[in-house]
């Protein structure tokens, strides 16, 4: 198969800081074009049941409500994950020494018995969890976060603040063992006084056909591979019978220890890779800043086939938006997401076979 590699440190639009310095070593913290999707977006009024704005999806069972989103660990120490196929939308960044951390959003948190491992807060982790108005869960957070969380810019439930909200599992080592359920969430979301329901100022993040379709005039993208330093280049393999992008982790298939044996590997109907920057700000530990603002470039794949696409947001509060080359905003196919926030530096970089 012929590989095309593409160089990302061309691809910055706006104002991108240089790539973090350091190895790998965590951050110390406080816890013990196409014509196929360029069509106006159309919600047809005529389904039965709840459309979910997350996926793009039609359900009789589905209720709308703001979504959880939670902070899981991504070492490989720390894998399996517990739970994370139930999500909609991951989310993967970069955090300290090159290692990665993802924040499964789920719009249904109800009925999972485990959930995580669960790690510590970074700050542009809230900001996405803000653009979902999801509630935070974490266990933990760096001295940004911190700085964040002080000022009460998201609802979160924190372990070191809230323990009944979570438990340690002792088949782990810590900082490894921290996991909540359903059933810890609600009640946190209960004794904290959280709404659930959504405020009339909401606006949806991401936009979707209303059919799947193909990317007519895509490239070839069967294998996707995401380098977001030396230590971490995960990749998604597309699967012709399910139509679906496998995850693969540390050279193996990313799976969910919650999950049937035969249907545990996380898979996903849309990736997306989005090009920033990250900075190191705290060269003792690491300590990175991802660019939120501002605009850049990157690549939507799914069905086997990738275009590039562009970014923006706005400001801090804004939402991010995709688009097509074209300037038409992107539409997805219906159904779960993956997006990877990757930098613009020498280690970092995106390949398609």
């Amino acid at each position: 198969m012929k590989k095309k590699l593409l160089a990302l440190t061309i691809m910055g639009f706006a104002t991108l800081s240089l790539f973090g310095c350091g190895k790998k070593n965590e951050e110390p913290t406080t816890e013990a074009t196409t014509e196929a999707i360029t069509t106006e977006e159309v919600v047809d009024d005529t389904h039965e049941g709840t459309y979910n704005e997350l996926t793009g999806e039609w359900s009789p069972d589905y209720v709308s409500k703001r979504p959880v989103a939670v902070m899981i660990n991504n070492l490989q120490e720390a894998l399996p994950s517990s739970s994370t196929k139930k999500a909609d939308i991951i989310y993967e960044c970069m955090v300290e020494g090159g290692i990665t951390r993802i924040m499964p959003i789920f719009s249904n948190y109800e009925g999972l018995e485990k959930i995580g491992s669960v790690r510590s807060a970074r700050h542009y982790y809230i900001n996405i969890a803000n653009e979902y108005d999801a509630i935070y869960v974490h266990y933990g957070q760096s001295a940004p976060a911190e700085e964040v969380l002080n000022k009460g810019v998201i609802n979160n439930i924190n372990g070191l603040t809230y323990e009944a909200g979570f438990y340690r599992d002792s088949s782990r080592v810590a900082p490894h063992n921290a996991y909540t359920t359903s059933e810890k969430i609600l009640k946190g979301i209960e004794d904290f006084g959280y709404h659930t329901e959504y405020d009339e100022t909401h606006e949806k993040v991401l936009s979707f056909n209303e059919e799947e379709k193909d990317l007519e005039n895509g490239e070839t993208a069967n294998t996707i591979h995401v380098n977001f330093s030396n230590y971490s280049k995960p990749y998604f393999v597309y699967n012709e019978e399910t139509k679906l992008y496998d995850r693969y982790e540390y050279n193996a298939p990313q799976i969910d220890d919650q999950e049937e044996e035969d249907n545990n590997v996380l898979n996903f109907k849309n990736v997306i890779i989005q090009i920033s920057s990250y900075s190191c700000i705290n060269p003792k530990n690491d300590l990175q800043e991802l660019v939120q603002v501002g605009e850049g470039k990157g690549y939507y794949c799914t069905n086997g086939k990738t275009i590039p696409i562009t970014w923006n947001k706005s400001a801090a509060n804004a939402k991010t938006k995709y688009y097509t080359e074209d300037g038409n905003e992107l539409l997805l196919n219906p159904g779960k997401t993956w997006i990877s926030i990757i930098g613009s530096g020498d280690n970092a970089g995106v390949a398609f076979e």
